[in-house]
């Protein structure tokens, strides 16, 4: 086993670990070669298209042993921390409620009190959401059990198994998940970064539909819809900015260069300028990944296409003018901000709206995690719980956003249509992270550290 070292991250953080830098970089691209290449050309092409079901089966069984290894065994053998994945743990509460000031004592104590019992109260009173999520009834089908785990809350001995249910998953997030020293500067910047992104989704919005596109929403659902996104943006950010994000933010060292920086005038033009490569590369980007997919008559004419580019346009260019503006603080860092999110981002094709939301959103997610100060996964959960229930309100349900309405159905197995063009993107998609590699070996200082 190699010995264990301190190194800085690329935005001057530093972390354990055990790897060099090209190990990380080779290890994170290769994973995501691999999940792609077992989605697009084995599960694609074999279990939809000629429809032999095993390969479905096959390619399942290999994604969970995959996840397995990102969450239970990457962490050892890179020497990553709970911490350094934005996790708690035990030892750490124990710490925090037994040192320190009496009021930090005491505050962390009463917040993992309010957050425990809140916990067992939803999953009591939204326990069709746990079965869902953990798909029980399946395996209650599995184990051969005839009920419907949905009415265990209303009958006796099944709400004890609920009731029990709950106090497990309660005691691992309260106690083990969320990690309390860093929350509330985690909290801070969350906020920061997520209200001006949550102003840019509401004012598309309404620029595209006026009042009509607050028709049917409801604060009650959206509130709801916020928080269980902030679990499933939890365990999605698990795998993409803990994992992903940790390995390739190791990858490269802190840039040196006095030119990484833009200010002044130059900064501001910049600005401006990337802001409208990503509404022109959104438009290119959306009708070409159309067309393949869909065939050259899915956008049906001349107008259809200009309404296209202009929402496009409308929604895109803010997005690029507040990556354009974190881009000039540090170039090196977003830009492998920017490649980390395009794990999170690809993993969501052949729903390319979604692709571009979640990179998009992935961006922000990965750049603030590269510093311990915000490394709190359950404030990741909230950036992601709040702009993607909003994103969901806005732009997907009852396909009320036209041209810009967003597919929530993501995978091989959620094509409608299987055609043979659909693996076009995908394949492009692999080439380009093999390039990666190929480009790293051969240009990046880390490659040749020893």
């Amino acid at each position: 086993m190699q010995h264990t070292k301190i190194i800085q991250n690329v935005a001057g953080d530093r972390e354990r670990e055990r790897l060099s830098r090209k190990e990380n970089f080779i290890e994170a691209i290769s994973v995501m070669l691999i999940i792609l290449t077992l989605l697009w050309l084995v599960a694609y092409p074999f279990g939809v298209v000629l429809q032999i079901k095993p390969v479905n089966t096959v390619v399942n069984i290999l994604l969970v042993l995959g996840g397995a290894y990102l969450l239970l065994i990457a962490p050892f053998v890179h020497a990553d921390t709970a911490t350094s994945w934005g996790l708690g743990n035990p030892y750490q509460y124990w710490k925090l409620i037994t040192t320190g000031t009496p009021l930090r004592r005491l505050s962390v104590i009463l917040a993992s009190l309010v957050v425990f019992v809140s916990l067992n109260i939803l999953n009591y009173y939204q326990w069709r959401h746990v079965v869902r999520f953990f798909s029980l009834n399946a395996i209650a089908k599995v184990l051969g059990l005839n009920i419907d785990v949905n009415t265990l809350p209303h009958q006796f001995p099944g709400v004890i198994f609920v009731i029990f249910t709950g106090l497990i998953l309660s005691s691992l997030i309260t106690f083990c998940a969320i990690r309390y020293d860093n929350f509330l500067s985690a909290f801070k910047t969350a906020m920061q970064v997520s209200l001006p992104l949550l102003a840019v989704i509401i004012v598309s919005a309404v620029v595209q539909r006026g009042s009509k596109a607050f028709e049917n929403f409801s604060l009650s659902t959206w509130a709801i819809g916020v928080f269980g996104y902030v679990f499933w943006g939890f365990v999605q950010q698990l795998l993409f900015s803990s994992y992903f994000g940790t390995r390739l933010r190791k990858a490269f060292a802190p840039s040196k260069n006095p030119n990484n920086v833009v200010n002044g005038e130059e900064k501001w033009k910049k600005v401006i300028l990337i802001g409208i490569i990503w509404a022109v590369g959104a438009i290119v980007f959306a009708c070409t990944a159309i067309s393949i997919a869909y065939g050259a008559n899915a956008i049906p004419d001349t107008k259809t296409w200009f309404r296209l580019a202009f929402w496009l346009t409308v929604f895109f260019f803010p997005m690029g003018v507040i990556y354009g503006y974190f881009y000039c603080k540090d170039k090196k860092r977003m830009l492998v901000a920017t490649l980390s999110a395009s794990c999170f981002g690809l993993i969501h094709i052949d729903s390319y709206g979604l692709v571009s939301a979640t990179w998009i959103l992935g961006i922000v997610l990965v750049y603030v995690f590269m510093e311990d100060k915000n490394r709190n996964l359950v404030a990741l959960g909230f950036i992601h719980g709040l702009l993607g229930s909003t994103l969901q309100n806005f732009f997907s349900k009852g396909g009320k956003a036209g041209v810009l309405n967003i597919d929530y159905s993501v995978g091989p197995w959620n094509v409608e249509e299987p055609t043979w063009g659909t693996i076009i993107i995908p394949v492009i998609v692999i080439l380009c992270y093999a390039i990666s590699i190929w480009a790293y070996l051969k240009y990046a200082p880390e490659a040749k550290e020893t």
